[in-house]
Order: C-alpha cells, then structure tokens, then sequence
C-alpha cells in the first residue's frame, strides 16, 4: 500500500496516464462529446488545442479505450520536416518496420494498409502530438490523407497541440489544410471548483475514505490557485505534497506547506487573502455549500456550467459573478431577473467586506475572509460593470 494512514492503495497524483484516476468532469466531458459527435459523423479531420498540461491526449487516450468500435491507433510525436520521412513515420506509427521506398509507394502501401483495416472492421486513427511547424510538402500529405481516398479507407487524423496549433491552422500559408481541420475544441483549464472535485476524486479512486481529511478545501483552493487550474500541475504539486506530508517524519500540510512546494516547483503560489476568502451558500437557514476563492472569477447562476449553480426558479441563468480585484472581491450583478442584494440592499456591483450576506433568489452567500467593515466603493458603477461581464463567457445575461 502506498500510504496506510491515508488509506492510498496507490499514489493517486502520478502523470503517466491510468483510466481509473480519468476525471470527467466539464471540460473532458465535453472534450470526450466533441471526439465522439466528431468521429460519429465521418470527419476525416479535428483538432484538439489547449494550454501544456490540460490533458489533451489523455482524453484522447481515455476516448480510444472506451470507444465501442474497433479502432486502430497510431501516433506521430515529431513530425518530419520532408513528407518523405513523415510517411515514413506514420507507418511506423502503426507498426510497419523500416520502410525504404519512394514517396509514391510509400502512399500506396498506407493506402493499402488502410483498405485491408477497412476489410477487417477497423477504423484506423492517427494521432499527431503538437506537429510544431509543419511545413508545405507535409501540408500536402495531410491535404491527401485527409482526402476523399483516405475516408473511404476509414482514416481519422486527429491534431492535439497548444496555441501555436491554432495559430498554424489559422495562417494564410496552410489554409487549404485548415479547410480539412474545420472542427476544433479546446480544452481550458479546470475552474476552482472543478480542481476541488479533481483533487478528490483521484483520492478516491486510490482508495482514500475521506478525501477532504486529506486535502482539505482550503489546501484544495491553493493548489489551484498556485497552479491555473492545470491537471498536470496539479499532479505535479499533489504528489509531492504528499510525499513531504507523509507519516514519518513528514511536514505538516498546510499553506506555508504548499506554497514552499510551489516555489521549488516553479509554480506560481498565492497570496494569504486569496486563499482565505470563501462564500457559504444556505438555503433557508440550512448551509450546504463551502466554495474556498482562488485567483479566478466565481459564476452564479442557475445553469449547470456555472461555478456555483443554484438550480431555482428564483436564480437567473447567469445571475451574478465575483471577481477578483486587487485583493478584494466584488459581486457584480448580470441584470438578473430578481436581483442580487448585499445586507438587504439591492447592488449592481459591490466590494465585499468579510460577513457579508449576499442574497440570490432564495439562497444566502456569506462572503468571509474580506476586510471587516465598509471597504471603498469603485466609484463608476457602469464602467467596471462593463469591463467584468464582457470577458470570455458570451452568454453572461440571463
């Protein structure tokens, strides 16, 4: 057993891919739909692009082992500059020894390797991993596999890469190339809450009882807060705050803890305020909600993709937002339906002080870890307003 006092058969935080440990919350659920909605209408050719670290090809690799058809897979890690060497590297992809041939033959033999898989039941999928600079004669090959040729032989190309993937598919030299990868997702970071949910469903998949007792909400908050909400940053600095916080002769795990493993790390970190700062959600007098502040904004409302989802006739869709801002946060109201109101007066946006009672529809949010008293106001409502609500969400208005 890996850690007996905390109940880990294993160590729940390792990179190399294990679909146990795969967590299918939001943004690799909808990842996994996309692959599926994709591949399921007879695209020959997508894209998946994302920040280093979002787990791009682990959702590929947990799609192709939950994937009910019969699916032969490939994958090209480096891609040659010559589409000579390139085809040469997708049929070594998919098993084919040293080939040495022309580049006429060397098309012929995949297309033939493709009909024999078509004859076989097999739909055959090659996965390219950040292709980095891909260069005209490769373009042209991809051009041809994505062809008609290729998906009457039943191909699927599929490119993972960061921003510098779309900014490739997007210039004006590959445009024909981009015309073949019409379809594309991205894949964001995980959101505060979603880290929290990460963090203990991988402690549970590992064995772990409690997984609260272990990270607890507000180490929870700074680990994402000192890693941007990415799986493999979260990894990274969760196994090694369990290591340091092992039984014997271990540290004890807390902020200091985190933000000391942070900095060896290189990782970020986070100021003592933003981790102090949560909102306590109750419904007629009863709580049932603790959701911990990192360094990103906090969505509520009444539909599942906010952070917080109230799911009442009382709450709009997007009713409200907190943003951070220079070490304090403000409740900003979307033009909600019933208004959100702060110690029973009604706000279009406020800076929050610690006891704070913000009311949305029926439910209550006490605001905590805020200065105490009446904090200065912003002075122009409608500007800040403004600048807040036109962020990266288009469907912000209830």
């Amino acid at each position: 057993m890996y850690d007996s006092q905390r109940g880990l058969e294993s160590q729940p935080f390792e990179q190399q891919f294990d679909a146990r440990f795969f967590f299918r919350g939001f943004q690799h659920a909808s990842a996994l739909s996309f692959l599926n909605r994709a591949l399921e209408s007879g695209e020959t050719a997508i894209a998946i692009t994302g920040a280093p670290g979002t787990g791009k090809r682990a959702t590929l690799e947990y799609f192709l082992r939950e994937s009910p058809d019969q699916l032969r897979s490939g994958r090209v890690d480096e891609v040659p500059e010559g589409a000579h060497e390139f085809l040469k590297a997708i049929l070594h992809a998919f098993g084919f020894g040293p080939v040495e041939a022309e580049r006429g033959e060397l098309r012929n033999l995949l297309s033939v390797f493709l009909v024999q898989a078509q004859h076989e039941g097999q739909s055959v999928l090659l996965h390219i991993d950040d292709p980095g600079q891909i260069s005209a004669e490769v373009s042209e090959e991809l051009i041809w596999l994505a062809g008609e040729k290729s998906r009457a032989g039943g191909l699927r190309i599929i490119l993972t890469g960061d921003v510098a993937l779309d900014a490739l598919l997007d210039a004006p030299r590959l445009e024909p190339l981009a015309n073949k990868f019409r379809l594309r997702h991205r894949l964001d970071p995980l959101s505060a809450r979603e880290t929290h949910d990460y963090l203990h469903f991988r402690l549970a998949a590992a064995g772990c009882g409690s997984p609260g007792k272990v990270l607890s909400s507000t180490i929870a908050t700074a680990i994402y807060a000192s890693t941007g909400g990415l799986p493999a940053q979260i990894n990274q600095i969760s196994a090694a705050l369990l290591d340091a916080s092992s039984a014997k002769g271990g540290k004890l795990l807390d902020l200091d803890l985190v933000r000391s493993v942070a900095a060896d790390l290189g990782m970020a970190g986070t100021g003592m305020a933003a981790l102090d700062s949560r909102v306590v959600v109750s419904l007629e007098g009863e709580t049932f909600l603790d959701v911990p502040l990192g360094r990103d904004k906090l969505l509520i409302g009444r539909h599942s993709f906010n952070d917080v989802c109230l799911r009442d006739s009382s709450v709009s869709r997007h009713h409200s937002i907190l943003v951070p801002d220079g070490g304090v946060w403000v409740i900003v109201d979307l033009n909600s339906t019933n208004g959100t109101m702060v110690n029973g007066k009604s706000v279009r946006q406020r800076v929050l002080a610690n006891d704070d009672c913000i009311s949305i529809g029926r439910f209550q949010l006490v605001y905590e870890g805020g200065p105490s008293g009446d904090p200065a106001q912003p002075p122009d409502e409608a500007d800040f307003r403004s600048t807040v609500v036109l962020d990266d969400d288009p469907d912000l208005i209830s």
